[in-house]
């Protein structure tokens, strides 16, 4: 099947609006119109959910109420378990064929890997009744920092270049992807 990708990458604009407290304000745009595609859509209104939570969590963690960060780390792995899903079997590798993306696509997958593998430890210890306190804060922060690139990345690079690459058959994948994990909870 030959790409509609142009070999260029639109870029999305965003907007600094400010700071409130460690956390920068900003207003991510629909400037290309690669919103308009419902799973971008969805996910980039959970890419916000996580950005918020990010910022709840390193306040938690900064003022020392770990027994807090556990439940807001609880929150994001709710919101990443579906979110994930539809990127790691449906956007990835339908951008993975274009050989633009191919590189980006690995980093992609090993980043969520490694929030994944920080975050179950996290609750692994919170379940076994460990002290919060004694968690792997660092690395956790060390990781949302990450994240905020990666979503920077999918929401200025990917989105805007899979809204012209992508066809309606990764589309329809992606939408499938969302309901089956959905009918699983």
């Amino acid at each position: 099947m030959e790409s509609r990708f142009t070999g260029r990458v639109l870029h999305c604009r965003k907007r600094h609006i400010g700071r409130r407290g460690d956390v920068d304000l900003l207003i991510m745009c629909n400037y290309c119109g690669c919103r308009s595609i419902e799973p971008i859509a969805e996910l980039s209104a959970e890419h916000e959910q996580v950005l918020n939570l990010r910022g709840d969590i390193r306040r938690a963690v900064r003022g020392q109420d770990f027994k807090h960060a556990v439940g807001l780390v609880r929150e994001l792995r709710e919101v990443l378990c579906v979110h994930d899903a539809v990127e790691e079997l449906a956007v990835y590798p339908a951008m993975g064929r274009l050989e633009e993306f191919a590189d980006k696509v690995g980093t992609l997958f090993d980043e969520h890997d490694e929030m994944d593998d920080v975050m179950d430890g996290i609750l692994a210890a919170a379940d076994a009744g460990e002290d919060p306190a004694g968690m792997e804060w660092p690395r956790l922060l060390a990781n949302l920092d990450v994240l905020s690139e990666h979503i920077d990345h999918e929401e200025h690079g990917m989105f805007p270049a899979a809204a012209v690459s992508l066809d309606t058959e990764d589309w329809e994948r992606a939408t499938a992807v969302r309901a089956a994990r959905h009918a699983a909870r």
